[in-house]
């Protein structure tokens, strides 16, 4: 166990994952740019940073869940990590670019402290619950120390000693999620323009040839419509198609049906749905079909 272990960022997802370690008796500093954010897991034991600066300071792990690459640059900049100790270990579970890994493992370096890249897969329902799916990757001894508030959370998956590759991982479920939401949506258009409800096709294929958690989820998502209830926001969904294109062109690797779903979430954006579930890209494809 550490001495001093902090958890940066208590959104939708960062709030019951750092419930999920409290649960398990372990002790937390918490830190949130809107301070009220903190108080439930006060109830449950956690202390209170004294601002981001005071997160940082003495702590030997910190977890860090926040939206997208800039924030998560904002933690690590402006000599924030050079108030923490040489042996920091820093678990990053935000979904990032690869470049912006590749940039915090340099850094951690340079200071003498580890980065663990650990982005999850799931939904806020599956954290509250302790079932995400986290993969995690970075040099061996450090995953040692901090699984112990990882696997609270749910199951830990390793995918080797490069934090990069964890990133990859998570950028590429991401991409087949979202090309899952526009399969259905195409194929759901289709049928229904054959005068065969969307839900009598959905029936069929999610019980037979379909029959996958992620097909039940988004296939439901799609049929019931209501996109402002948001798991997972559409601006996020832009977000990511963006930095899955970004690590393809790093990589020198075709992904032209990524380039589709890239501008799908520019048009999702363009209508000022970015507060939408990502799932609202169907309502789009529907209208392209004159379904709307």
């Amino acid at each position: 166990m550490t001495e001093k272990s902090v958890f940066i960022g208590l959104g939708r997802m960062g709030s019951p994952m750092a419930q999920r370690i409290l649960a398990e008796g372990l002790p937390l500093v918490v830190h949130n740019r809107d301070v009220g954010k903190t108080k439930p897991l006060v109830d449950l034991g956690a202390k209170v940073a004294d601002g981001l600066d005071g997160a940082v300071a003495g702590a030997d792990l910190i977890m860090t869940m926040v939206s997208d690459d800039s924030a998560l640059l904002a933690v690590a900049e402006e000599g924030r990590l050079k108030k923490a100790a040489p042996g920091l270990i820093h678990v990053s579970l935000s979904t990032v670019g690869v470049d912006t890994v590749l940039y915090l493992e340099s850094l951690h370096e340079s200071l003498g402290q580890t980065l663990l890249s650990c982005p999850v897969f799931g939904r806020p329902e599956a954290a509250r619950e302790g079932k995400l799916n986290l993969c995690l990757s970075g040099p061996k001894a450090a995953k040692d120390k901090a699984l112990a508030y990882l696997e609270p959370m749910g199951k830990v998956w390793d995918f080797g000693l490069r934090p990069q590759g964890s990133n990859a991982v998570k950028l590429a479920g991401n991409f087949m999620i979202a090309s899952l939401i526009e399969l259905l949506s195409e194929a759901f258009s289709l049928v229904e323009n054959h005068g065969v409800p969307p839900e009598a096709f959905f029936g069929l294929m999610s019980g037979t040839l379909f029959n996958a958690p992620a097909v039940h989820t988004y296939g439901r998502l799609i049929l019931e419509a209501d996109f402002d209830k948001a798991g997972f926001l559409g601006s996020l969904g832009a977000k990511d198609a963006g930095l899955v294109r970004e690590a393809a062109r790093r990589s020198h690797t075709p992904m032209p049906f990524c380039s589709a779903l890239e501008d799908r979430f520019l048009r999702l954006l363009a209508r000022g749905w970015g507060d939408k579930d990502w799932s609202a890209i169907s309502d789009l494809q529907r209208e392209d079909a004159g379904l709307k």
